[in-house]
């Protein structure tokens, strides 16, 4: 089942504008998180949060909005006194208090608002894009009925999320990959870490030759690739470098296994970080 075919599926019980919004919100999201990108992540995450409260209300409500805001959308389904039409009144009410979660974390902790307490961080977007990984998944559970089979095996995949591309051990981080070549390693440390990284630290991080490491340096840094640049004692990456990685960390499960659904949001929903 690839993209259009979700969406499709989708779109038999659910506006199809709004399927393929939540399948496109849901890949900015995931992506967002690879890339360690905490702030864009929870943003994200309120963009997906809006969407999928239009989704609940349409179908709950029997009304198409598209813009309708999302405390007005989780408003309806939490009112008693109207009709309701949703086909699992408990599932909507659990997807409902997920989503004002969402909502309120993203604009309350430092992605939304400048807070003198809170800035954008892993813990809160690892919390966001396993809440929305939750609310995709049971909204495909209830309503992907073309194909049942696959959409159990979709469900699946989004449960199924490797390591963090990087994790410390002992005081040292390390890339849980064996597939990226000595260069994307050094990109990959120095994307990682914000404020750059001396070639001793690179030594230590990379588990290969140090004469390899250092040529991957003096390569990055070269005049014609310009890839990353020193700034007093440390190396730190360019733009020129988070493009390069960026695409090279979004393709990395391409390299060893065929992606249930053979586009973009397979792949950085089978990535994690």
């Amino acid at each position: 089942m690839n993209e259009d075919e979700l969406v499709a599926a989708l779109s038999v019980a659910i506006d199809p504008t709004l399927a393929k919004q939540l399948i496109g919100e849901a890949t900015q999201l995931e992506e967002a998180f690879a890339l360690r990108k905490w702030k864009y992540s929870e943003l994200d995450g309120g963009r997906f949060a809006e969407v999928a409260a239009r989704i609940l209300y349409s179908v709950d409500s029997g009304n198409l909005n598209l813009t309708k805001g999302v405390d007005q959308c989780l408003g309806y389904l939490e009112n008693d006194q109207v009709s309701h039409a949703f086909p699992e009144r408990q599932a909507a009410n659990h997807m409902a208090r997920v989503l004002r979660a969402i909502y309120k974390l993203r604009s309350q902790r430092g992605a939304v608002h400048v807070s003198p307490t809170y800035e954008a961080n892993e813990i809160d977007s690892r919390l966001i894009v396993e809440s929305a990984r939750w609310v995709l998944a049971d909204l495909l559970r209830l309503f992907v009925t073309t194909d049942r089979a696959v959409a159990v095996e979709v469900i699946k995949e989004l449960s199924r999320f490797p390591q963090p591309l990087i994790r410390n051990y002992g005081g040292l981080p390390l890339l849980q990959s064996v597939s990226f070549t000595t260069e994307e390693e050094v990109l990959v440390h120095l994307l990682h870490a914000r404020d750059g990284l001396s070639i001793k630290d690179l030594i230590s991080a990379i588990p290969k030759a140090a004469s390899g490491v250092r040529q991957a340096v003096i390569q990055l840094s070269g005049a014609k690739v310009r890839q990353i640049t020193k700034v007093k004692f440390v190396w730190q990456i360019t733009d020129l470098g988070i493009t390069r990685i960026e695409t090279r960390i979004l393709q990395e499960h391409d390299l060893d296994r065929e992606p249930l659904m053979s586009n973009h949001l397979t792949r950085i929903l089978i990535l994690g970080v």
